[in-house]
């Protein structure tokens, strides 16, 4: 199970980098500030239930930073769904192995995953449309 944990955590982290690019990209958009503060607690969650299933602090490589590729707005939506829709996945697959308030809180982490994943590809598919338009 720590192994599903830790792929959690990793894919949190790259959709909060995600996040920050976009909202760099459109700062007048009050989605990322509310996905963030959502993505934060997911990933502070996903530590805490690591360290008690480990018994030690997740190690998933977090102060490593690579460079910054400049990427458009639609590959950033893009990713960012395929990352809430792996999300999902680990959610489903945990789900299973836990019980009482483990269990709720994966099950709301699992939904709030696809609803931004099909948020994140319909914003996705919109910016493609205004792309082609111009």
């Amino acid at each position: 199970m720590i192994v599903p944990i830790q792929k959690l955590i990793k894919t949190t982290i790259v959709a909060e980098k995600k996040a920050r690019q976009l909202a760099e990209i459109r700062k007048d958009e009050p989605t990322w500030t509310s996905y963030l503060d959502e993505a934060r607690q997911q990933r502070q969650l996903w530590q805490y239930v690591h360290y008690l299933v480990a018994g030690v602090d997740v190690q998933c490589g977090e102060g490593r930073e690579r460079k910054e590729v400049e990427t458009s707005r639609f590959d950033l939506l893009q990713s960012l769904a395929e990352a809430e829709w792996e999300k999902a996945k680990l959610c489903q697959d945990i789900s299973g192995r836990l019980d009482g308030a483990a269990k709720q809180a994966v099950s709301q982490v699992f939904r709030q995953a696809l609803r931004y994943s099909s948020e994140f590809l319909a914003m996705a598919q919109d910016e493609l449309i205004r792309q082609t338009a111009d």
